[in-house]
């Protein structure tokens, strides 16, 4: 029950809160539940051929409340031709979904990221760049190991369980594809790169 002098404003907060927090936290549980199945070979991934256009589509709109939240300019720029997967697009979707929330999240607000493709002979690359907090080159090899978090700032609280990109990678890999990571160093932003083959 709400308390006595708690306001409807206040009430429509909390539930808010409860309600975004309990959407993250079974957030984190499905991507352990994802990882423990691909540990044990038992996810199974549901390929269909489809436009690549709709998979990056579906997976900006996992990433806009972020991207949104904190007042981000999100670019998205894909080649004139189209270009057709034989992919599960949930799970690719959900790949560069995680790959855009995790620029968004590491990016100071008011940022710009970008996600574009381009086709390299058969296959895809899918680049998600922002100019956020990026990386040191010792820290390149450890972003796709589980529960890593690369030096949370003191303003950003720790928001997931460092298992993100672990996942993220191991999914590409399903695929036959890779999942590679840049930055020039820290404060000049991050690069993702999946590698995907065309049909």
């Amino acid at each position: 029950a709400a308390h006595p002098s708690a306001t409807p404003e206040n009430v429509r907060w909390s539930l808010g809160v409860i309600q975004r927090q309990v959407a993250h936290m079974a957030r984190l549980l499905d991507d352990l539940l994802d990882v423990s199945r691909i540990t044990r070979g038992r996810l199974d991934i549901q390929r269909a051929r489809g436009p690549l256009k709709s998979v990056i589509h579906s997976a900006v709109e996992i990433a806009q409340p972020e991207v949104q939240a904190n007042r981000h300019q999100l670019t998205v720029q894909l080649p004139n031709e189209p270009l057709e997967l034989e992919v599960d697009a949930l799970r690719i979707a959900q790949v560069l979904g995680n790959l855009l929330t995790n620029a968004a999240k590491y990016t100071p607000a008011e940022g710009r990221i970008r996600i574009t493709a381009e086709r390299a002979g058969d296959d895809v690359l899918i680049h998600v760049i922002d100019n956020g907090i990026g990386l040191a080159p010792a820290d390149l090899p450890r972003v796709f190991e589980m529960f890593t978090q690369i030096a949370p700032a003191a303003d950003r609280p720790n928001t997931g369980l460092g298992i993100g990109l672990a996942l993220s990678k191991a999914l590409v890999e399903l695929h036959g594809g890779t999942l590679e990571a840049r930055s020039p160093g820290p404060g000049q932003g991050t690069e993702l790169i999946v590698r995907l083959a065309l049909t």
